[in-house]
Order: structure tokens, then sequence, then C-alpha cells
């Protein structure tokens, strides 16, 4: 919808003749770069036009002309549409004209309702992929939806992209009609509301992959915040920026009048580039008013007082490296896996040591399920099928293993550019590199390359805001005089000192041996390498664990053997048997306890026996 500019209020520098370029008097004062000139003159004909808000201006006789009154038809309101009046009434209650219902193609139809129990009248949004139809959905008055069974999943409205190179993401139909009444069409929403999945981004991207910037513009609550966030994350932040409404939605924008506004404040990502003050002010604030970021860690009472010596943030490379055999890619797994179960995450492994892929997503089902893959141990069955079957489908949208084709060897470039792929395809949160030495450095100074390849996973994770776990293994090692390892730092890691220098975090896995004769057990520790920041972390501290044979977990003492499934958070029943390898109690506590604050504390008799 655009707005008319008083002429007399054009400022420009010099005379005014010929074409020039200024700020416009109707939206630069709103917009963060206030001096962008945005408007265009013509002296020669007495035109202006806003490229930002699209406003216009006329001079003299033409800004007359404009203002003459002419005579209108009469204006009884009367149904242009195929939509019945209360339906049509409803709509325009919207702020949205019959002639965006009718561009859009919204039709009506009586339609089941699953929710209802019943038929009943549906607005209903056709989405188009070129000329052909390829689904329905279906909205009552009462905001129930449902689409048609077995379509197609594909962004509405995708066709209004094709041929640009911007594009606006919201959360719903109604605030693509929003945005249309404000002139501004090449729009399109997920089909699924905040639900976000990964059938029609892989069904979209040949539309998106042409588009060089995305503004996001999801409901202005918690839902649509964390669905901004994980759009952004799919389609590179640095290729984004996010519209905060005033309202709920563009909607609601669209009824206050303001939504023109809105959607001229746009803001970036915090990723990477230039920034002055004003644009990090809000993030001061925040942290004046909230404390320091929250970072990331499990939180099941396995881990222990972990959080306190050690804990990763988004857009950090954390290196991880052990004597081999002492447990680093095991105990990596076993962490990556509890922030998945924990948190709306996705993790991407690329673990060539560890094939076939088959097998090694057994291993990592014994971590989630907690029970072993082969056969009953640690006074549990063995994992049945139907745990199986729940264990993929969990893993189904949370795991993802990579490998090269049988023709390829890995490169970095090669990874990196997987990855990226991944990110726009599932949305992961966080990789996996196990390990190092697995992909092939470029021909050269092998230090120097080695720096550019820490260089590059260290840009990635910031500019990507992803977290990255790269296993190394360090370099020979020598045993001091009883025949043991020393404990390797990460200026051990093999081939350069930048393992250390170059990562944000580190840490290293050690195993301390048993022995019989003295009746010491065996332990693994975690030795707290380096943390960004101090807040992350106690760089030099250590903690102790135990290694639960049945399913491959870590825990530290005091805390019972950790039997319970990541998933379900349920305790399984425990057999009477004396055939079990180093036989190991089943824990007695509330599996509620074992994950702090992640669930909510449920009776004794509510624990699933």
């Amino acid at each position: 919808m655009k707005k008319f500019i008083e002429w007399d209020s054009i400022e420009v520098k010099g005379n005014q003749s010929g074409k020039k370029k200024t700020t416009c008097p109707n939206c630069s004062h709103t917009r963060k770069k206030k001096k962008d000139p945005c408007l265009y003159v013509d002296f020669t004909s007495g035109v202006a036009k806003c490229f930002n808000c699209e406003a216009l201006s006329f001079r003299d006789s033409v800004e007359t002309q404009t203002k003459k009154e002419y005579k209108v038809p009469r204006q009884d309101w009367r149904n242009y549409t195929v939509l019945s009046d209360n339906l049509v009434k409803y709509i325009e209650g919207r702020k949205i004209s019959q002639s965006t219902a009718m561009a859009l193609g919204w039709t009506e139809e009586e339609y089941y309702q699953p929710s209802l129990n019943k038929k009943v009248n549906n607005l209903v949004f056709n989405f188009f992929e070129g000329d052909a139809l390829v689904n329905k959905k279906y909205r009552t008055a009462s905001k129930n939806f449902i689409q048609s069974a077995g379509t197609k999943s594909i962004f509405y409205n995708i066709n209004s992209i094709v041929g640009n190179t911007e594009a606006i993401i919201v959360e719903g139909e109604m605030d693509v009609a929003a945005f249309y009444e404000i002139g501004i069409k090449n729009v399109i929403s997920v089909p699924n509301g905040a639900n976000d999945n990964d059938d029609f981004w892989r069904v979209s991207k040949k539309y998106l992959d042409n588009i060089e910037k995305f503004i996001i513009a999801t409901d202005n609550d918690e839902k649509g915040i964390s669905l901004r966030n994980k759009i952004a994350q799919r389609l590179g932040r640095y290729k984004c920026t996010f519209i905060e409404f005033d309202g709920k939605d563009a909607n609601d924008d669209l009824i206050k009048g303001c939504l023109q506004e809105t959607y001229n404040q746009a803001q970036r990502f915090p990723v990477s580039g230039t920034f002055n003050a004003e644009e990090l002010y809000d993030g001061m604030l925040n942290l004046y008013d909230n404390g320091l970021p929250k970072t990331i860690h499990p939180n099941n009472d396995c881990f222990g007082d972990m959080k306190d010596i050690f804990s990763i943030m988004r857009g950090q490379l954390t290196v991880g490296t052990g004597v081999p055999s002492h447990g680093k890619s095991n105990f990596t797994d076993n962490y990556v896996l509890n922030l998945l179960a924990e948190n709306d995450f996705k993790g991407s492994w690329f673990s060539p040591e560890h094939t076939p892929m088959e097998l090694y997503h057994t291993n990592l089902a014994e971590k989630v399920i907690g029970k072993n893959y082969w056969k009953d141990k640690g006074g549990v069955k063995r994992m049945s099928k139907e745990e199986l079957k729940q264990y993929k489908d969990w893993a189904n949208e949370k795991i993802y293993l990579t490998a090269c084709e049988d023709t390829e060897l890995p490169t970095w470039d090669w990874l990196l550019d997987k990855f990226k792929e991944q990110m726009y395809s599932f949305g992961i949160d966080i990789f996996v590199i196990d390990a190092f030495n697995k992909v092939l450095l470029p021909k050269g100074n092998k230090i120097e390359q080695i720096n550019i390849v820490l260089t590059k996973l260290t840009h990635f994770a910031q500019v990507n805001n992803v977290m990255i776990f790269l296993v190394a293994h360090p370099t020979k090692m020598q045993k001091d005089e009883s025949g043991v390892y020393g404990v390797p730092t990460l200026y051990d890691v093999a081939g350069s000192a930048d393992f250390r220098n170059q990562t944000h975090n580190g840490y290293t896995i050690y195993r301390t041996f048993g022995n019989n004769d003295t009746n010491e057990q065996d332990k693994t520790t975690f030795y707290n390498m380096k943390t960004k920041f101090n807040f992350q972390g106690e760089i030099g501290k250590s903690l102790d664990f135990n290694y639960c044979l049945a399913n491959g977990r870590y825990y530290v003492d005091d805390v019972d053997p950790p039997m319970y499934n990541l998933i379900t958070r349920e305790i399984p029943e425990a057999i009477e048997t004396e055939d079990f390898e180093k036989d190991i109690p089943l824990p007695t506590v509330n599996p509620a306890s074992a994950f702090g604050d992640v669930i909510e504390e449920v009776s004794q008799d509510e624990v699933p026996f």
C-alpha cells in the first residue's frame, strides 16, 4: 500500500535539478541506516519514489491532479469472491481485502475435521507449484487446521519467490495475505505453523537456492521465536534478517496499521562483520539485566558437577583428545547424545573409523535406550525390537551419519560443503568429526594446512551458530618409568599447537586401569584443557567417571549406574540371574531426579517399573 510524500518535505544537497538520491521523509527515520539514500528524485519530471517503503511524491501540477476529487460508484458492500458472505466479512475484519483473497486463490469447502468429528465449512488455502495444485489446507472458524492426506509438503505461495532474490518467510497463510495488503508479495509460509520438519525444506530447496536474502517474520511468541532460529540455522544466519512484530504476527500489525513500519525495522542476526554500539545495544542491555549468557551442558546426575568445570556454547569448536583406547570417542558420543536428548537439537556424525554405519548405530542405540544391544547385561534384559524401533523413530529426526561415496576421498572442503547441505536439509545444531586425521589435508606445509583447516572450522561454527566437536589423536606418547602414559594436552595433538591455540574449548579423556592386587577400580577422567570464557568452566579441573559396561555410558561416584531410557526416562525392570559379567545393580532413584530440571518431579508411585 503506497504512501504519498509532500514534495516540499524532500531535502537534497545542492540545486534541485536532474536526478538525485536522498533520504526518505516517510521511512528513513525508522531505519537503522537512517542516512541510506533510498529516495529517488527526478526533478525534470517532478516524480520521486522510495525504493524501501515504495512511497511516491509528485510536484505541482502532477500533485494537484492526483488530489482532484472524482465521483465514485455507490459503495454498497458486495461479495466479489467465491467465498460466502460470512467468510468474506470475517477476513475483511482481519483487514484482508477481497482482492487479496482472490489473488491468492482462497476458496471455501465443506470438509471433515477429525478434531470436531464432523463436516464443517472451511476456508481453503490452495498450495500451487507452478500451475499444479499440490496441497490444500483447511481452516475452520475456530482455527482448526487439516491438510489433504498424502499431498506434497511445500511452502505456501512458493510461486511468489520465483525469479526473486529476496523472500519473506512467515508462519501462516493469513500473514502472507497481510504482507500482500501492503504491496509485498514475495512472501511464503511454512505449511505446518511453528512445526519445523525436513520434508518441505527438501521439496522447496530448488526455489530457495537463488535467494540472496531472507526476512524471517514468524510469530512473536516462544514457538515463533524458536522457529525463527531454526529457519536461520538452516539457511545461514548471514543471509537472514528477522522482524519483531508489535503484535503477535503480521496480521496483527496489519490491523494495528504498523506492518509497513515493522517491516522497515528488520534486524540482522549477530553473526559476523562490523557492528556499531547501537546495533549491539539490545544485547548489552540483556546482559545487564539477565547476566552472563547460558551455556550448554548435560543436566542429568550422571555428569555430576561437570557443568561447573566445563560447558559449551553455540558458535564454538571443541577439540577432544586422549590416548588411544582411553574412550575419547565413546565419551564424546555419550556427551552429545545427552545434549540431543535434553534439547531440541539435531546432530551429524562424520566418523569413518566406526563402520559399518549399522554397527555404529547399535553403539549409539545402547547409550540412548540404556540397554545392551546384543544380550542380557547389567541386570536387565537385552534391548527389545520395540525399543530398537523406538530408537529408530527418535534418531530418524535427531541423528545423521555422513560418509563419502565409494570413489571419493574425504577432504575438508567436501566435508564443510556436506555440513552446509545438512544444515539446510535437516537443521543440524551439532557436528561431530571423528577423527581429524580421517580427512585429507590440502597439499603443502602440514602446520600451515592444519592452521587453515582449524580456521575454517572455527569460522564455520561462528557464522552458522553451530557446535562442532572434533576428536583428534595425540602424537606418539611416551610411557613413564612404571609403563603408564601421561595425560596428553591439546598441545600434544599430532601436527600442530594450533589445536590448543585455535579451538574455543578442549578436553582430554584419560583412563586409569584397575589393579586387582590393590583393589583399584578402572576410572575415566575428564580434564578441562580449555574453555573460551571463564564462565564456561575452570581450565585444569578434572572429574572422575565410572563406565557402565551394559550401555557404554559414564557416571560419577555416588550415582547409580545410568540404566534409564533417555527418550522416555523410564528405568527397566530388573531380572534375576547370575550369568552377567560384572553385573551392575539397578538404580533405585526416581528417574526424574537424574535429569535435574529437565522433567518435572513425579511421585514414587508414578515411576514405571
